[in-house]
């Protein structure tokens, strides 16, 4: 699982991104990217079939010049 940031450490993060804002009318300034983003760790990449893509494609084309004939 992702790891959490402790309350001491994201209180410490934002008061630091406040002294860096200024005017005050400007949104605080935080950096987000040492966030690192959470993904399944057995998460891969989906498999693309050559096949399947020209079945779609034929597919579709024929979609469209059915629509075109009306």
């Amino acid at each position: 699982m992702a790891d959490k940031k402790s309350k001491s450490q994201l209180d410490e993060e934002l008061n630091e991104a406040l002294k860096e804002t200024f005017p005050g009318s400007d949104p605080i300034a935080v950096d987000a990217s040492d966030d690192k983003p959470f993904r399944p760790i057995g998460r891969r990449p989906p498999e693309i079939d050559r096949q399947l893509v020209d079945d779609l494609a034929r597919k579709v084309k024929k979609d469209q010049a059915r629509t075109k004939g009306r």
